[in-house]
């Protein structure tokens, strides 16, 4: 008697699975009569909910593979191709770095900041806003880079408008101020050389932009501590030759075959395995 039993048990089963799947395809085919229609689908343990209908993931599996040709259609995720953010970080800094550049060497006889306070602090929230989307696109180099580098310009703009008070603060004692803007501009020297460290595996054109810029940074720490014109002059050239650096790799971010008649090649740093 067992054995009759155990067979009437799996009938059973096998009728009741049948049961389910049949609700399943009268279900479809009555309510997506008209065409194809999108449903989405989402899982949760022994179960599936499609649409506002939940039913059993086994009976869900079954329906599916007895019937590839359903009219139920399911809502697949569709790929996002997210823009490259590093040509928008590449143009504000270097735009940023070439201007500063140029009144630290004192091109031209300009040393008044005054006229590009403002100008430092658009150019770090675009910088800023650069690192942000690097973030969006799995990017932790250019996030980093970018995102400290947007509070770089901000601050550095604050420093310079009289509107915060820093001058004033230290107006009776300008070596103080001097001394502080040095220990300001050694931290970011040793931030920087972290970086550039951290790009010998990229392109010459990121590698260099980085070394010219701690050079930037380093003589200007200078410059700061020692009141040494010719130190701070030096650190205008060398914020020069960053920027340029950042203009070739910017131009060879955004110029292609299908974009320009002049492309550029971001030739790469020795010993990297091209994939």
């Amino acid at each position: 008697m067992e054995p009759i039993f155990a067979t009437s048990s799996s009938q059973i089963a096998m009728r009741g699975r049948k049961q389910n799947q049949e609700e399943i395809i009268s279900r479809a085919s009555s309510e997506h009569k008209e065409g194809p229609v999108c449903e989405h689908i989402s899982s949760v343990g022994e179960y599936v909910t499609i649409g506002d209908k939940i039913f059993k993931r086994s009976d869900f599996e079954n329906y599916l593979s007895s019937n590839p040709s359903s009219d139920v259609r399911l809502e697949q995720p569709r790929p996002t191709n997210f823009a490259n953010p590093l040509p928008l970080g590449l143009a504000s800094f270097s735009f940023m770095c070439l201007t500063l550049g140029l009144v630290n060497a004192r091109v031209r006889g300009v040393t008044d900041l005054n006229l590009l306070n403002a100008s430092f602090i658009f150019g770090g929230a675009v910088v800023l806003l650069s690192g942000l989307l690097s973030f969006c696109v799995g990017d932790t180099f250019c996030m980093t880079v970018f995102g400290t580098f947007g509070g770089f310009w901000i601050s550095w703009g604050c420093l310079n408008l009289e509107q915060f008070g820093v001058a004033k603060a230290y107006a009776d004692n300008p070596q103080a101020l001097n001394n502080i803007l040095g220990f300001y501009l050694a931290g970011w020297t040793v931030f920087n050389f972290m970086v550039m460290v951290c790009s010998m595996k990229s392109t010459w054109g990121i590698f260099l932009l980085l070394l010219f810029l701690d050079l930037t940074f380093l003589m200007l720490c200078v410059g700061s501590f020692t009141s040494n014109v010719n130190a701070s002059m030096a650190g205008g050239y060398f914020g020069i030759l960053s920027s340029c650096c950042g203009w070739y790799s910017l131009y060879c971010s955004i110029a292609n075959k299908e974009s320009s008649y002049f492309p550029l090649v971001a030739y790469p740093m020795p010993s990297i395995h091209q994939v």
